[in-house]
């Protein structure tokens, strides 16, 4: 599976590194590994980066799925961090999500620790 997601206690922060080709079937692996784990707060805040994801082969209507079946709380923040080829599809995936859950915003970052600093206040 193309990702590793590190738990952050002190913090309340889990960190998932994404790399690579990703489907629909990865993601779906991916938040049913994560909730199977142990560490996992569906209120924690997430900050998923994305910048060594070669390609995310996903439809719009996957995509609208995946925000629409989150496995965190619909407070919990999330983060996304994107190279700049790729910032403008994850901005859409925040406004889906944004939608889809009371107005939680999904911020969208090319810096770790931007990301980081945003979702823990």
């Amino acid at each position: 599976m193309p990702f590793a997601t590190s738990f952050y206690l002190d913090r309340r922060l889990m960190i998932t590194r994404a790399w690579g080709h990703i489907t629909m079937a990865d993601v779906r692996a991916y938040q049913q590994e994560l909730e199977q784990r142990p560490e996992f707060d569906p209120t924690w805040a997430l900050v998923f980066d994305a910048r060594d994801t070669v390609r995310f082969d996903m439809s719009s209507e996957e995509v609208r799925h995946v925000a629409e079946t989150s496995v965190l709380a619909p407070r919990a923040r999330r983060a996304i961090v994107a190279t700049d080829r790729a910032i403008s599809g994850f901005r859409r995936y925040g406004a889906l999500f944004e939608r889809q859950v009371d107005g939680s915003a999904v911020g969208v970052f090319t810096t770790l620790d931007d990301a980081i600093e945003w979702v823990t206040p």
